[in-house]
């Protein structure tokens, strides 16, 4: 009863919204149309679109709970994301939202990453005019630019957690976070569910917040959550077989259809085969879809380890109970059967195995 209770009084507390909208807006008076595209709906849909009058535009419908859109003109140079929450104005080449709470707090929260937007698309220009012109990059303005990007993407995240605990209360950090979850940091995200702030209940955070529950048990200190899938030869196996039996075991999270997961391979087989002896050991869980392209990748490229996948893809049990939604990713699981370490690759993992092995 408590539980319900306490259930009750939350989804009292979060902010209702009009399911119906529209928006009217302006924009330089020699364009023709203006398009709007709903995030929450399949990708494959074609965005709504109406005839620019004397350079005002309006549309009108119901979101049925689909809350968050873009709205965009001449192939994106014009573009603001819009929540659909009762009579919004905007201003689409100021990038400005009035009309309602949610974006009027959504257009400040823009400019306020608007310094950051511009260094990251600054980089992003250097490297698209370097690619257009076939030229090769030097390796100074390379790491200049990685160190320039790396910087961007620091103080955007960093904002962004800022707008996110200032708002609470609010749906339209859903936004950012959709946009910036591989950046952030996955203790803030889970902190934010917890507490069941607005933003982390609106339906296009629906896949992100139900893999929070899987980053729980990606965290340092907890104990490994057991899992059973089959190996090459389809028999079942459980990963409490090789994890927990008094070895530091890597739990890695691949598919021979990830470019950046076999690009990796070389430096993971190199590590196994030095500290293998001493120990160390890994289970691969693959992402794949077709087990020929799985055996075939582990014979080619000589992975003498474990290997389990169910050939579900994206809907890999592995995927699903540690909310991994990216990969290649990793787990360094410890003796006792506890995760000491989540994504450690290339250097990091090299550095963290010597410092156990040597």
């Amino acid at each position: 009863m408590k539980k319900i209770a306490a259930l009750a009084l939350a989804l009292l507390a979060m902010p209702t919204f009009a399911q119906k909208y529209s928006i009217t807006g302006q924009v330089p008076k020699e364009l023709k149309k203006v398009y709007l595209y709903n995030f929450e709906s399949k990708n494959d849909q074609t965005p709504d679109s109406v005839v620019v009058k004397d350079g005002r535009f309006s549309f009108s419908g119901d979101a049925q709970g689909k809350l968050f859109a873009m709205l965009f003109a001449k192939d994106g140079e014009y573009s603001v994301p819009v929540v659909l929450d009762g009579d919004v104005k905007v201003d689409l080449v100021k990038k400005v939202l009035a009309g309602t709470s949610e974006n009027e707090k959504l257009s400040a929260a823009l400019q306020q990453l608007e310094s950051n937007s511009a260094a990251m698309q600054s980089v992003m220009s250097e490297v698209r005019k370097y690619q257009e012109e076939g030229k090769e990059m030097p390796e100074s303005l390379q790491q200049r630019l990685e160190s320039a990007y790396e910087a961007a993407i620091e103080g955007l995240v960093a904002n962004v957690k800022k707008i996110c605990d200032a708002n609470m209360q609010s749906i339209f950090p859903a936004y950012f976070i959709s946009s910036y979850f591989n950046s952030m940091d996955k203790a803030d995200i889970i902190r934010y569910a917890d507490s069941n702030a607005s933003f982390m209940n609106v339906g296009m955070l629906k896949r992100l917040r139900a893999s929070v529950e899987g980053w729980k048990r990606q965290q340092p200190g907890v104990m490994f959550t057991d899992i059973e899938l089959a190996d090459t030869a389809g028999v079942q196996h459980k990963l409490s077989e090789y994890v927990g039996k008094g070895n530091y075991v890597l739990i890695d999270f691949w598919a021979s259809w990830c470019g950046p997961c076999m690009r990796e391979m070389p430096q993971v087989k190199a590590l196994y085969d030095k500290y293998h002896s001493k120990g160390f050991d890994i289970v691969g869980l693959s992402f794949d879809r077709e087990h020929k392209n799985w055996v075939g990748a582990i014979k080619r490229k000589g992975l003498n380890w474990h290997h389990l996948s169910d050939l579900k893809y994206w809907d890999t049990i592995a995927g699903r109970t540690y909310g991994v939604n990216s990969i290649p990713a990793t787990l360094l699981i410890g003796p006792d059967g506890k995760i000491v370490a989540a994504n450690l690759h290339g250097e990091e993992l090299a550095a963290k195995l010597k410092e156990i092995y040597e």
